[in-house]
């Protein structure tokens, strides 16, 4: 194993400890409002509260640095996956700092999900900076880039209409529909490192600076959205519920990015079979995780309010 590659592993670990130290910290900050202020000033309450802006400001400043290392490092593929190690972390302070119960089906659901992406992460799918710079100067990649963002966006909005309306599962549907937007999120980061150097130095062209803008626009557009959404998920379902399932279509998406954005081929037929067990593990865990129903997150709810 190179350094490169080594180095890559190690802040993509980092990065995903961080963003969960934060969510933990944002879910913490959600039970502690009282049900008249998630009812009627949600968002406003939260943007005020010291223990929320700061599980924001890990997740989103700290643990977004060491994305983007990795995302330079190794590429857009396995940074999701490993990343994703995190959960451990999300288990436990759950339990420890927010009063979250874990049955046997999502305890079942977490050590699945953990083995599924460790399966992804040693596909050895990686694709660096300098490859996907080299990538979007072909036409053919553009196109199936511009494809693969409208289908994310169609999912996520189709998803997140179904979800609104949802009477016991709304959290859960919420949280799977959000995992697409912090795909795309995770996907664009790619093209922003891979030209965000050239264009800052003047030495870009127009479609690297295209490239560069829509970045940038579609980075914090989802990125905005997508907070918003997971805090409203938090409401109506557990954080050990929401966070793993919202991984669902971030740790698939990859899979689709390498073979079908990018058309490349798997680097050996061990690959292939990490791919499909990690995804298949992936997927049954979703399924455990999204069991629970509305009416027991609301009384885990409550109880924290009791509780504060």
């Amino acid at each position: 194993m190179d350094a490169r590659y080594l180095i890559g592993v190690i802040m993509a670990v980092i990065a995903g400890l961080l963003t969960q130290m934060g969510q933990l910290l944002q879910k913490k900050a959600v039970n502690g409002m009282s049900q008249e202020a998630r009812e009627q000033r949600f968002m406003r309450t939260l943007l005020t509260s010291p223990l929320w802006l700061s599980g924001l400001i890990l997740a989103i400043v700290f643990g977004t640095a060491g994305y983007m290392a990795a995302i330079y490092l190794i590429g857009p593929t396995l940074v999701p996956g490993l990343m994703a190690s995190g959960l451990i972390v999300l288990a436990v302070g759950s339990v420890m700092m927010n009063k979250e119960t874990l049955g046997r089906d999502e305890a079942v659901g977490i050590v699945f999900m953990m083995m599924g992406i460790t399966l992804l992460g040693m596909s050895r799918l990686g694709i660096p900076a300098e490859q996907v710079r080299a990538a979007l100067s072909d036409g053919s990649v553009l196109v199936r880039i511009a494809v693969f963002t409208l289908v994310l966006l169609l999912l996520w909005v189709s998803l997140s209409l179904l979800g609104g309306r949802s009477s016991t599962r709304k959290g859960i549907i919420m949280a799977f529909s959000n995992g697409f937007p912090f795909s795309l999120s995770n996907f664009w980061l790619s093209p922003l490192v891979a030209v965000i150097g050239i264009v800052l130095s003047g030495r870009g062209t127009v479609a690297q600076i295209v490239i560069f803008v829509l970045a940038c626009i579609i980075l914090v557009g989802v990125n905005i959205l997508g907070i918003r959404q997971t805090q409203v998920a938090f409401k109506y379902a557990q954080a050990t519920n929401v966070i793993p399932v919202q991984q669902v279509p971030i740790q698939i998406c990859p899979i689709f990015i390498y073979f079908s954005v990018f058309a490349l081929s798997a680097p050996s037929r061990s690959s292939i079979v990490s791919i499909l067990a990690g995804v298949a593990l992936i997927i049954a865990s979703g399924f455990l995780l999204g069991k629970r129903t509305a009416p027991d997150a609301t009384a885990v709810s409550s109880a924290m309010d009791q509780a504060s």
